[in-house]
């Protein structure tokens, strides 16, 4: 079988195109050819002078790196001490009072005097209140080593 070579005919089954005039093909686009592209030829060297509107026109523009023209202080204003939280006397109380009450604590307490290992939850919940029960001594002004004897 022979190559056929492509064309660009259509062939008698195809759409025929719209046949266009003489005079509609010699017209211009609508948008020309580069209409209103780039400057003049000249436009370097013929510089129009600015008129009376432009200067103060350019006169009113905010020029942005002016920054502005609020006044700012220079010296730091008073610094405020910070509000303390005042201690609360009964709610340490109160607490110390549910820690030394916590049976669980005291029951893994008990186990350690007997020398029974803890899991890693339990002797951080052991830690984290003891820690707890000192702060709050502390603030109250509790002294925890009341169970030595002072009688020497």
């Amino acid at each position: 079988m022979t190559r056929r070579k492509k064309t660009r005919k259509t062939g008698p089954l195809a759409p025929s195109k719209r046949v266009i005039p003489e005079w509609e093909k010699s017209k211009p686009d609508a948008s020309g050819a580069h209409a209103g592209k780039g400057r003049k030829p000249g436009s370097r060297f013929n510089v129009a002078p600015a008129s009376k509107a432009q200067v103060t026109a350019q006169a009113n523009v905010h020029d942005p790196r002016l920054g502005s023209k609020k006044p700012i202080t220079l010296m730091a204003a008073d610094a405020v001490a910070p509000v303390v939280p005042s201690f609360d006397r009964k709610a340490a109380m109160a607490e110390l009072a549910a820690i030394e009450n916590d049976e669980r604590l005291q029951d893994l307490l008990d186990r350690l005097d007997e020398g029974d290992e803890l899991s890693v939850a339990e002797s951080r919940y052991v830690d984290e209140r003891t820690t707890r029960f000192e702060q709050l001594a502390e603030l109250l002004g509790l002294d925890l080593n009341d169970d030595e004897d002072d009688d020497d």
